[in-house]
């Protein structure tokens, strides 16, 4: 009977344990660091001799040279030259091949300065060895199916290999193209003669017509263009006419002497007009008037002949009379004024007329000499012109003849040589990288292959695919006070609600090797069931490797005083404390035949069961202790603790075979120290006995 809490869990749990089992790159390489650092070393210790001693680095340097079927002029569309048949042209492409190696455009690359005597020539080797050497390694040939000639250059250095062939196809172009013309040299500096003279003329004309620009204030000569200092004349004789209208203007106002002439009638009429409007004489009459109404007031009622009326009549008078004298000042003073304004007008309008006449006369003889200035001008823009196509005909004859002499006809270089970037054979960097790349790769496959291979059981689904039952639970690896930890809690409450099938009332423990983790599991889970109220006793019966901490009073009370009558049951209990629950440690048991030789275990167990809910037993491991099966076919109960990357299959299938030999009631299986990157997601597995 199988009793499972969970089950969406457990199928999860049975599909992932029929699943291939996938490697852990960063466990592994973890966990064999150590091996894949010395297969890194190993590596690298016979790779870099290796390398070091095989790549020796061959470099090549290859251009390409193009062969025309047609000849065609540069500046010209006119053909100079077919070669109609195919015989033809492969007879003319291997003329070429035949001539790029040349003894005389051979040599000169190996001679002075040039890049073969440089890179190429041997210190102790002449000219002509050299020549006849470089001769040899040069590989040329013709590409089938193409108008291509490749020419290419092998060596041990990548240094100075593409200059040493494009000096080769450079001097055979160069070769070819002097044998196709003829005296082109003289015809050329004819005409850079020609050139230098024609531009000779053209600076001495473009000085001269700067010098009048200069004059001019002006670097615009067209047609279109108007004459400034006419303008400016024309403007001058506006502004005269208008200095002469305002003389006259001005004469006019001041002609006037009789008092009955309209011209001084008018300005009698704007004197008046002004002394109106003059706010100081308009206070002072205001205050006079202000005066005579007063007076007027007073004298109201009054008779003729009253004295106050006649004062104040007097007083009238004197006031009328003084408002009279103020007005006709102010008008005459207002004339004055007016009089002295128009003759400084006429003075002002004389002396600008003056000053205009005299600028007139000289804009005149200034528009005059821009005039004559500026078709001058024009000529030497026309002149300047001419003499350009005259030196640009000249310099395109240069250029068509430059770049004809230049031209091989036929042949041409295609693809210049580049400096070669990696060798084409052999190359240390290139072994060294491989070797390297090598050494990484081993180092980190050989670890996770290791690992990958390992038959030791890493995780719960896959313990339960060997015991091909679900498993109780599992830990992770941690140190030994993890009594309150969640992962022994669950396993308790497992264990709490599988009580009923524990018809012995004692559970045993075991593990398939020493050192599994039984013991601080035992102790760990009776301190949780105390925790959460099965009261629990846990007796060692593993006289082969005694655990310190079941050891109570010097060891004098343990399960061998127990046993020999020396101390009573209650006094060979060790005590619980924060820590550990109650415990009965093995005291000074040689062996496990004087355990077998008379039911002790089963006494024992009964006589706990008066104050204890359960008894836990912490046997020897199942593979080396008979006592252990004794024990699982008395107690009808089993616990399996499997270690995690230590118990391999085929162990825990052999522990398995002897448990279903005994055929307990009631079976468990925990997987203890389960560690790496992925232990949560692996693990998260249901709790279950198997019943």
């Amino acid at each position: 009977m199988v009793i499972e809490f969970d089950k969406s869990k457990n199928e999860e749990r049975d599909t992932e344990a029929s699943s291939s089992r996938m490697p852990d790159v960063i466990g592994g390489l973890l966990r064999h660091w150590k091996l894949g650092l010395l297969t890194v070393v190993v590596v690298l210790a016979i790779g870099i001799p290796y390398a070091w001693k095989k790549g020796t680095a061959e470099y090549r340097a290859e251009g390409v040279l193009y062969v025309s079927p047609r000849n065609w002029r540069n500046l010209e569309s006119d053909q100079e030259q077919d070669l109609q048949s195919n015989s033809q042209f492969r007879e003319f492409m291997q003329q070429q091949v035949r001539t790029i190696n040349r003894y005389d455009i051979v040599l000169p690359v190996v001679k002075d300065e040039a890049p073969g005597a440089l890179y190429f020539r041997l210190p102790t080797e002449n000219e002509r060895r050299a020549a006849d050497r470089l001769r040899a390694q040069l590989d040329i040939a013709a590409v089938p199916d193409t108008y291509q000639i490749t020419v290419g250059l092998t060596g041990p250095k990548a240094e100075g290999l593409a200059e040493i062939v494009n000096s080769v196809m450079e001097q055979y172009v160069a070769t070819a193209r002097k044998e196709m013309f003829y005296d082109s040299d003289s015809r050329i500096k004819n005409l850079e003669q020609e050139k230098a003279q024609v531009k000779a003329d053209i600076t001495k004309v473009i000085e001269e017509r700067t010098k009048i620009a200069e004059s001019l204030g002006t670097t615009l000569f067209n047609g279109s263009v108007i004459n400034n200092y006419e303008k400016q004349a024309g403007m001058n004789m506006d502004a005269l006419m208008e200095a002469r209208r305002t003389r006259m203007a001005a004469e006019s106002a001041l002609a006037g002497n009789n008092p009955k002439d309209p011209i001084e009638t008018s300005i009698e009429a704007l004197a008046s007009d002004q002394a109106q409007k003059d706010t100081v004489l308009s206070v002072y009459r205001g205050v006079l008037s202000q005066r005579k109404a007063d007076l007027l007031m007073k004298i109201q009622g009054l008779s003729p002949q009253h004295a106050g009326r006649i004062a104040a009549e007097k007083d009238i008078a004197a006031i009328e009379s003084e408002m009279d004298r103020a007005t006709q000042e102010m008008r005459k003073m207002a004339a004055d004024n007016y009089r002295e304004i128009q003759r400084g007008k006429v003075a002002q309008s004389k002396h600008l007329e003056t000053m205009l006449t005299r600028e007139s006369n000289e804009l005149k003889q200034k528009a005059l000499e821009y005039s004559l200035n500026y078709q001058r001008s024009l000529e030497l823009g026309e002149e300047v012109e001419r003499l350009r196509k005259r030196l640009n005909a000249t310099e395109d004859r240069i250029s068509s003849l430059q770049l004809e002499t230049k031209a091989p006809g036929f042949v041409r270089i295609f693809s210049p040589a580049l400096p070669p970037d990696i060798p084409v054979k052999g190359g240390r960097k290139k072994l060294l990288m491989m070797a390297f790349l090598a050494a990484v790769l081993l180092g980190l496959a050989l670890p996770v292959g290791l690992d990958y291979m390992d038959p030791s059981v890493r995780s719960i689904s896959e313990l339960e695919a060997v015991l091909e039952l679900p498993s109780s639970g599992w830990l992770p690896k941690m140190g030994h006070a993890f009594a309150d930890e969640k992962h022994v809690l669950r396993l308790a409450l497992v264990i709490r609600g599988h009580l009923e099938e524990l018809t012995s009332g004692a559970l045993v423990m075991t593990g398939i090797r020493h050192g599994s983790g039984a013991s601080t599991l035992c102790l760990a889970l009776g301190k949780a069931l105390d925790s959460l109220g099965v009261r629990t006793l846990v007796i060692e019966v593993n006289h082969m490797t005694p655990d310190e901490r079941y050891v109570f009073g010097n060891g004098k009370h343990g399960l061998s005083e127990w046993m020999t009558g020396r101390v009573s049951f209650e006094e060979c209990v060790n005590p619980a404390n924060k820590q550990w629950p109650d415990r009965i440690g093995t005291g000074h048991i040689k062996n496990e035949v004087s355990l077998m030789a008379d039911p002790f275990i089963e006494r024992l167990v009964e006589e706990a069961r008066k104050t204890y809910s359960l008894v836990i037993i912490d046997a020897p491991p199942v593979t080396k202790s008979l006592l252990t099966e004794e024990l699982i076919r008395e107690m009808n109960s089993v616990m399996l603790v499997t270690h995690a990357r230590v118990d391999n299959r085929k162990e825990i299938k052999e522990v398995m075979k002897t448990i279903e030999r005994l055929c307990p009631r009631t079976f468990g299986s925990v997987l203890n120290q389960v560690h790496g990157p992925s232990w949560k997601k692996k693990n998260d597995s249901s709790s279950v006995l198997v019943a």
